[in-house]
């Protein structure tokens, strides 16, 4: 069957067409991955998070949220090594990425890395004050780990004033680092303020008993405060992944653009012939 030069042309526009309609086209961005990154890390998902972020990434390396996200996820997974290297990344991305400095900082805190984790707090603090309670727990509890009551109990102080009935475990912080400093009936205080809040508390009621103890001549106890690096710390006072970044992906294009034009050069190209 002979085909005149009008049927070729249609044929091969129907042609194609089809290639277009039936090609595995993804019309997902960056931004649409790392966002559902972000709430699968919210849902406790870490390790398909984390598979959404290198996903964002793969399609723009530069995505400063993706690599943070990433970082937060790691961090929840104990990964602390890769989390600090996925928050150094979004950092060199964006120096003024608040989010990623404080991870960085909860990152070096677990790896013992704790006159670091200060500076990293202090960088996301000058950026973003909104972050005070995050910042003011963070760095007691480093200088705790570092022994230095003097500087820790006051940030526990400053902590909660901001949150003061949000977190029962950082009043038993503060009573231990109180405790630790000598001063047994500030860390009673302490941790009977932490029973108020939540009654039951079964840190706080066993710290109580020891402490009375103490306080009426029974054999002395001894107060823990120093975390090691790599436990997590009694209260998750981490950011959540869907606080606002610094930095956003661009909006997908529709997915008909690439298509009508790559049609549109096909007719061009006929056009031409004739």
């Amino acid at each position: 069957m002979h085909l005149t030069r009008q049927h070729s042309q249609t044929l091969i526009l129907i042609f194609a067409l089809l290639l277009l309609l039936t090609a595995p086209v993804s019309s997902l961005s960056a931004g649409d991955y790392w966002m559902k990154g972000d709430e699968l890390t919210d849902q406790g998902k870490y390790e398909e998070a984390i598979a959404q972020y290198d996903q964002a990434i793969a399609l723009e390396p530069k995505a400063a949220t993706a690599w943070c996200g990433k970082g937060l996820a790691l961090y929840e997974l104990n990964r602390f090594e890769e989390a600090l290297a996925a928050f150094d990344q979004a950092i060199a991305l964006n120096p003024n990425y608040a989010k990623a400095q404080y991870g960085r900082g909860l990152a070096l805190y677990e790896l013992g890395r704790h006159d670091e984790a200060i500076a990293a707090y202090d960088t996301a603090l000058k950026i973003y004050p909104e972050y005070g309670y995050l910042i003011y727990h963070g760095k007691a509890l480093a200088y705790s780990a570092k022994g230095d009551y003097t500087q820790a109990i006051p940030l526990f102080e400053k902590a909660l004033s901001l949150q003061p009935t949000a977190y029962p475990g950082v009043w038993v912080e503060k009573g231990d680092a109180i405790a630790a400093s000598g001063d047994s009936q500030g860390a009673l205080a302490a941790y009977q303020q932490a029973l108020a809040l939540e009654p039951g508390n079964a840190l706080a009621e066993s710290k109580i008993t020891a402490i009375q103890g103490n306080l009426t001549g029974a054999p002395p106890v001894t107060t823990a405060t120093r975390q090691p690096a790599g436990t997590p710390v009694q209260e998750k006072t981490t950011l959540p992944a869907t606080v606002p970044a610094t930095t956003r992906t661009r909006a997908p294009l529709p997915v008909w653009i690439p298509g009508a034009g790559l049609l549109a050069a096909i007719g061009l190209a006929l056009h031409r012939r004739d």
